[in-house]
């Protein structure tokens, strides 16, 4: 991502993660800049993964709230965070 380098290699389920969290969910304009996109790129796969749960906003509405109808968004982060600390623990 980028062109920078990462501390160790990332395996195909987390860059799976990464890819729909950062460019394509929350497209590169807001991803570049993000601390979610610092970490990942400082090594730190745990921070970067904790900063994709932050991301559960839509248009000002807190996605947590089922009754603001985007709960899926939670759903979605959840997933996207597994999948790119998948791993990691090993």
């Amino acid at each position: 991502m980028g062109g920078e380098k990462h501390q160790s290699a990332i395996e195909r389920t987390q860059k799976a993660g990464i890819a729909s969290f950062c460019p394509y969910n929350i497209g590169p304009g807001k991803c570049f800049p993000s601390t979610f996109y610092k970490r990942i790129n400082a090594g730190d796969r745990r921070g970067a993964c904790e900063a994709i749960r932050w991301w559960i906003k839509d248009g000002g509405r807190d996605c947590r709230i089922r009754s603001n109808n985007c709960y899926g968004q939670v759903s979605r982060r959840d997933q996207e965070s597994a999948l790119a600390c998948w791993g990691i623990d090993r």
